[in-house]
């Protein structure tokens, strides 16, 4: 039978401990399976909303009450005046860990100005982008 020495045993112990308390405090991307969308400029939201359901089938599911989300989306530089592009960022749920930020607009042609319809196209761009992060490597 082997022996552990009792250094390398307190080093697995501590690791073990840092990792465990490190996913509690700062879940990884991939572990988000419920979000809650907060409310943005040009209902963004909506869109944002939509295309979760539509893109992820199910895999990420949209939460009404926050505090049963993994993580936030909260809207960036949504809608400003003279502008049609749109950041949005998903935060974990205490809001001081950026998990993953995404944006859509200005240098994509496809995208139209966002007081003319454009919010679709844009929450589209942004949840591709969304579920591509959180697609395993």
């Amino acid at each position: 039978m082997r022996r552990f020495c009792p250094i390398g045993l307190a080093c697995l112990v501590l690791v073990a401990a840092v990792t465990i308390g490190f996913a509690q405090t700062n879940p990884a991307l991939f572990n988000v399976k419920k979000v809650y969308v907060e409310k943005m400029d040009n209902n963004l939201d909506q869109y944002i909303t939509s295309e979760i359901s539509k893109q992820f089938h199910g895999s990420l599911e949209v939460v009404l009450d926050r505090s049963k989300a993994d993580g936030i989306i909260k809207g960036i530089n949504v809608g400003a005046q003279n502008t049609t592009k749109a950041t949005i960022q998903l935060v974990d749920p205490n809001g001081k860990v950026v998990l993953w930020s995404g944006t859509g607009g200005d240098r994509e042609k496809v995208f139209l100005d966002l007081k003319h319809g454009g919010e679709q196209k844009v929450a589209a761009h942004l949840v591709k982008e969304l579920k591509h992060a959180m697609q395993p490597k």
